[in-house]
């Protein structure tokens, strides 16, 4: 009943583009969010991330990681960057695991391309056979995307990165 008394004042055509809005921003957040489920479901030694990160991006997508000392490159690169090439290890391979929280978007829609600003929450959990155990990396930051429309859905052709802070942190095993 109360939808009905919301939309009742709507033309048909007003009512489609809010719902198409709708869908638009539920995509969108939902290709931000497998942003992190590349990162997380894909532990360790298991470098499949492109797997997940290909439903994300843009081919040409370009990840501007400054912030966290990585130059702007694509997200086949970044992948290397963080798990290793298999030759290298990754900035990464200290962690035995690791969880990416997304939360809090803000997103614009004009037309096939959109803009967001999602907040990130990450803590990493420093690996004892590396030599770092008992200690945590949190970070705290933000992902500034900019988005297009595919005929594969919406995907993320730019991210930058911002770090609001990182703690270093002793724990307990």
């Amino acid at each position: 009943m109360f939808l009905f008394c919301c939309i009742k004042n709507y033309s048909s055509m007003e009512i489609e583009k809010k719902l198409q809005y709708l869908l638009d921003r539920f995509e969108i957040q939902d290709v931000i969010t497998k942003y992190s489920f590349g990162q997380d479901l894909h532990q360790g030694e298991d470098r499949n991330v492109q797997e997940v990160w290909k439903d994300v991006f843009t081919d040409d997508a370009v990840l501007d990681f400054q912030a966290a000392g990585n130059p702007p490159t694509n997200y086949q690169n970044m992948i290397k960057i963080m798990r290793g090439d298999g030759v290298h290890n990754g900035n990464m391979s200290s962690f035995s695991n690791w969880q990416h929280l997304m939360g809090n978007p803000v997103v614009e829609i004009i037309g096939n391309e959109a803009s967001a600003r999602t907040d990130l929450w990450a803590t990493h959990k420093g690996r004892i056979d590396v030599g770092i155990p008992n200690q945590s990396l949190y970070v705290a930051g933000a992902f500034s995307d900019e988005l297009v429309k595919t005929d594969h859905g919406w995907r993320i052709c730019y991210r930058k990165l911002e770090i609001h802070f990182m703690d270093n942190i002793h724990t307990v095993q």
